[in-house]
């Protein structure tokens, strides 16, 4: 169904900007899904202007080409709800992880509460044997370890203890990603363009990478508690 809005005339001056801004962005929109889709463009059988769903700003092609690239780029933030969207949306960035902080610390998951106690965050060390199942004689603290030397150590080794470094980083929303280091008060909105699209996407590439990382490292730190005793040992080590 071609909606009737099209084809509304704008009479006040507000209607007009409106009208015009709404323009340039379905034009954005559908330009985008040309260059960045256009084997997709080319096969699609979805009539331009054509909207499902009477209410909503996006047209059957946009909604078309969000899910694309929520499908091939990056998670796109309001995809569940575009059918119900009045206004168009920037691209959103938000937190992919629980704010610790924010949140009730014996609510985050056992391999979080390890590493944030390991740099100093967490647990007091007479909770440690109740935690984590053995208690170390002592923890360097974060200020006086050497992380280009922290980085080196763990780089000898092939299990995931090798990812220790990037791990503490997105826990300390650190890693220089916009992806991982955004907060809930930092939260990033970007206007829809190709640079924008691409730079997004390349972040997201490294962000899951990262993430990765961090979940093997998580598993790898749940198997025992000789593997938490090494992750302290290695830590100790790169005090200065």
């Amino acid at each position: 169904m071609i909606s009737l809005e099209l084809f509304k005339i704008p009479i006040t001056c507000t209607e007009t900007i409106t009208y015009l801004e709404n323009f340039s962005q379905k034009a954005t929109l559908l330009s985008l899904y040309q260059k960045l889709f256009a084997e997709e463009w080319d096969k699609s059988k979805t009539p331009i202007n054509r909207k499902t769903h009477p209410n909503c700003i996006y047209s059957d092609r946009e909604i078309e080409f969000i899910h694309l690239v929520n499908s091939k780029l990056f998670p796109v933030e309001f995809i569940d709800e575009i059918e119900t969207y009045e206004e168009y949306e920037n691209i959103v960035i938000l937190p992919q992880r629980l704010e610790w902080w924010n949140d009730n610390f014996e609510d985050l998951e056992a391999n979080e509460k390890f590493l944030l106690s390991v740099v100093g965050n967490g647990y007091s060390l007479e909770y440690w044997e109740e935690e984590f199942g053995f208690k170390p004689d002592y923890i360097a603290d974060a200020e006086n370890i050497d992380f280009q030397k922290l980085v080196k150590i763990c780089n000898k080794f092939k299990t995931p203890i090798k990812y220790l470094v990037p791990s503490l980083s997105l826990l300390d929303y650190s890693t220089g990603n916009i992806w991982l280091d955004t907060t809930y008060e930092t939260g990033y909105w970007w206007e829809w363009s190709e640079e924008n699209v691409l730079f997004i996407a390349d972040k997201w590439q490294e962000a899951s990478i990262i993430l990765n990382q961090f979940e093997e490292l998580s598993d790898w730190i749940k198997v025992s508690i000789a593997n938490r005793k090494k992750v302290v040992k290695i830590w100790n080590q790169a005090a200065i």
